[in-house]
């Protein structure tokens, strides 16, 4: 047992002593650019399972949340007076900017590729 121990110890010495600084240095980047690596995909696994796989998939909690919020407000919109008012600017400014795109720029229109079939 000891000779196992001992011969251990001089290869330790010996890996020791053949890492020189710069070996030290490019396994520690090395050790670094894999743990960073690993964090990223915990990190994006994580976000993934609070919002959600896909948007037809199980929701997460961030947007089952969003989509009760959302929920909540348009059913209240009859009491709430401000809620009505920013969706009717929102629809106003979409309406013009839909009447500003087709009639006041018609080189888009003009240059819209149209099917022939």
């Amino acid at each position: 047992m000891s000779n196992s121990t001992e011969e251990e110890k001089i290869l330790r010495k010996i890996i020791r002593e053949a890492l020189t600084k710069s070996d030290k240095s490019e396994i520690e980047r090395i050790a670094r650019k894999q743990s960073q690596k690993a964090l990223d995909q915990k990190i994006s696994a994580a976000i993934e399972k609070e919002l959600g796989r896909s948007f037809f998939g199980t929701k997460g909690k961030i947007s089952k949340h969003v989509d009760d919020a959302i929920t909540s407000r348009f059913k209240n919109a009859q009491k709430d007076r401000d809620f009505d008012d920013a969706v009717i600017k929102v629809c106003r400014r979409v309406l013009k900017a839909l009447h500003d795109m087709h009639y006041k720029r018609s080189n888009l229109v003009d240059q819209m590729p149209i099917p022939k079939n």
